[in-house]
C-alpha cells in the first residue's frame, strides 16, 4: 500500500514537472510563461518596441488605467505608424543635456579647433575641477602621469644612463614648452579625434566630459 502511494505521488510530481516545462516552451510570437514580466517589459513609451494591443498585460494587474489600456500597451496612436519617436523638424540640430551642439570637426582641423572657446574656460568651480580631475585620472594618467609630465605607467619602462624614459616615444609632457600655450579647444580636439600615438577618446567620454578634461589639463599646466 505504501509503495503504491509513493508511486502515485512520484507520478503526480513527474506530471506536474512535465506540465511546467511544457508551459515554458516559446516560439514565434509566443514568449511562453514569464516570471515577473513587469520587471523586463518596459511600461514606458519606447521608440522602436511597440505593443499595439490595448489589452496586452491585462491579466497581470487589476489596476485600471485612466486611458483604458492594460499594463504592456506602449504605443502612441496619435503619431504615424503608432511610433513614439518622431522625425525631427527639417533644418534643426539636436543638442545634448548640457545644451551643446554636436562636435563634427574632422581630425585634420586642429588649427580651427584651437580657436573654439571652451564652455568652461576661466571657470574656477571646485566641483568642475574635481570632475575633470577624476576623468583625467581615469583616462589620461596611465600615459601622461598624474601631473601631466608624460611619466605615466604606459610611458615609462626604458632606462638609459640611469634615467627612465618612455617606452613609447611621443607621449606628451603636457607641462613642456611645446604644450604650455595650447588652448582648451586644442586639447578637446585631440581627446576627441586623437593625434599621433594617442587614439581617439570620443567614444569613451561624452562631449561635456572631454571639455572638463581639457579644462583640468590647463589647470595642471599652471
Amino acid at each position: 500500500m505504501k509503495n503504491a502511494m509513493r508511486y502515485s505521488v512520484n507520478v503526480f510530481i513527474a506530471l506536474v514537472a512535465v506540465a511546467l516545462l511544457a508551459s515554458c516552451k516559446a516560439g514565434g510570437d509566443n514568449p511562453g510563461l514569464e516570471y515577473a514580466p513587469n520587471m523586463y517589459h518596459s511600461v514606458a513609451y519606447e521608440p522602436y518596441t511597440q505593443i499595439t494591443n490595448p489589452d496586452a498585460g491585462s491579466w497581470l494587474t487589476s489596476i485600471e488605467y485612466e486611458d483604458g489600456h492594460a499594463e504592456f500597451y506602449n504605443s502612441n496612436a496619435l503619431n504615424p505608424h503608432r511610433m513614439n519617436m518622431r522625425t525631427p523638424p527639417s533644418n534643426t540640430v539636436s543638442r545634448n543635456k548640457a545644451n551643446m551642439l554636436p562636435y563634427r570637426l574632422p581630425k585634420d582641423s586642429l588649427e580651427i579647433a584651437s580657436q573654439i572657446k571652451s564652455p568652461f574656460e576661466g571657470a574656477e568651480d571646485a566641483q568642475l575641477l574635481a570632475e575633470g580631475k577624476a576623468l583625467y585620472a581615469m583616462y589620461c594618467t596611465h600615459c601622461h602621469g598624474a601631473k601631466g609630465e608624460g611619466d605615466g605607467k604606459v610611458a615609462t619602462g626604458v632606462t638609459i644612463d640611469g634615467v627612465e624614459h618612455s617606452a613609447y616615444a611621443g607621449v606628451a609632457n603636457l607641462k613642456g614648452d611645446a604644450y604650455k600655450d595650447i588652448t582648451e579647444g586644442h586639447i578637446f580636439h585631440v581627446i576627441t579625434a586623437g593625434k599621433g600615438l594617442m587614439a581617439s577618446h570620443g567614444s569613451q567620454m561624452s562631449q561635456e566630459e572631454r571639455w572638463k578634461v581639457a579644462h583640468y589639463v590647463k589647470v595642471l599646466q599652471k
